[in-house]
């Protein structure tokens, strides 16, 4: 009997964009990142004016301070917006007001030189895989805001661009709309095996991007992962404040045992954390953990310190406030900390009166302890 062969695993594809030590203004570091084909990287940070001058930079439309910009293998860094096979959809590029919206899609193949009966015939492509199908012949001013998106997006499209940036493109839409467009672009990725780069201002939207997230302040990268990564294993406090809406306690480090921290707050009560890098024994840190993590426990029955030296976190609860998917909690400790909860809805019927004492605990692998100096506040 033959042997069985192994099976040759499979290349990485190389990367559809590369971006190297790019700065995109005189204030901004250096940026690193890459796209896979056919993938989705999302750009979601406090200032979204830094993101869209990014997006900019990476189409040609704003020079950059230093670095290099690399398409399918070709240095495009120096080269025209044109000639740099991307294409961008952002509010500084509207449709042709005098222009119907097939001749709007077309208009970038006309640009190019090719002929008319083609390029109508491309742009009806487009029309029906962006489904727009009956309207046509609509001028800019008669479409909806999502039907506008649908047709810049089209004229985007129809070029065959090998990256497609868009500027914050769900902003205006209103709630139905923000959720139809992002399964359209799942589509579109997986029909034309498209790459795209959008920078958003909720996070709503960047988790429904479905792809890496790059998480900025101001114009500084901070991290960029995967949203599971991103809520449950930041790599600061910034990060954890952006994009997980973190509590952030100080306190200091009683000892640290197989990179699980042992912390007293500032607020009262012994926690365990999981220990960023650098914390060491003795150190002032800051306790980061999402409200959605926070388990309360009301009534005169405490918790007490348990057989390992950890003791709740107590306090008096001062509102709640039920938001649809999630009942919110805030509870004020003694010296004036304010922790904000979420608890399933489910629970509702089960939360005390404001003014009730209440006793707060989490898992230590649901908490991040980072040294001091890390973070925002």
């Amino acid at each position: 009997m033959a042997p069985k062969q192994r099976s040759a695993r499979q290349p990485r594809p190389k990367p559809v964009l590369e971006v190297a030590g790019l700065r995109a203004a005189i204030d901004a570091p250096p940026v690193d990142l890459s796209l896979q084909p056919g993938t989705t990287l999302t750009f979601f940070g406090n200032q979204p004016a830094a993101l869209s001058r990014l997006l900019d930079v990476l189409a040609g439309f704003l020079p950059q301070l230093g670095g290099i910009i690399t398409v399918s293998g070709n240095d495009v860094t120096s080269r025209a917006p044109a000639e740099r096979r991307m294409r961008i959809v952002s509010p500084r590029d509207p449709l042709f007001p005098h222009l119907d919206l097939r001749d709007n899609i077309a208009f970038g193949l006309r640009a190019s030189r090719q002929n008319r009966t083609e390029a109508r015939a491309a742009a009806g492509r487009m029309i029906s895989l962006l489904g727009l199908d009956g309207i046509a012949g609509l001028r800019p001013a008669e479409l909806s805001p999502e039907q506008s998106l649908r047709a810049r997006l089209a004229r985007a499209l129809v070029t065959s661009p090998d990256v497609l940036l868009l500027d914050d493109p769900l902003h205006t839409l209103d709630p139905h709309a923000a959720r139809r467009i992002p399964i359209l672009l799942g589509t579109l990725s997986r029909a034309l095996n498209l790459s795209v780069i959008q920078s958003v201002s909720r996070r709503e939207d960047a988790l429904r991007g479905g792809g890496e997230i790059a998480v900025f302040h101001d114009n500084r990268l901070l991290q960029c992962a995967d949203a599971a990564r991103l809520y449950d294993r930041p790599d600061c406090v910034e990060v954890a404040i952006l994009f997980g809406e973190t509590n952030t306690l100080p306190g200091q480090v009683l000892g640290i045992d197989d990179d699980v921290a042992r912390v007293h707050l500032a607020c009262g009560g012994i926690v365990d954390a999981v220990a960023a890098e650098n914390l060491t024994e003795g150190q002032e840190c800051l306790v980061c953990v999402r409200p959605d993590r926070i388990s309360p426990f009301f009534g005169a029955q405490g918790l007490g310190m348990d057989e390992e030296g950890e003791a709740p976190v107590r306090g008096i609860l001062t509102d709640s406030t039920h938001l649809g998917n999630h009942i919110r909690m805030r509870v004020r400790c003694a010296e004036g900390t304010e922790i904000e909860l979420r608890r399933p809805p489910l629970q509702a019927q089960k939360i005390p009166v404001p003014g009730t004492a209440v006793q707060l605990a989490w898992p230590a692998a649901h908490a991040t302890a980072f040294p001091p100096g890390t973070g925002m506040y």
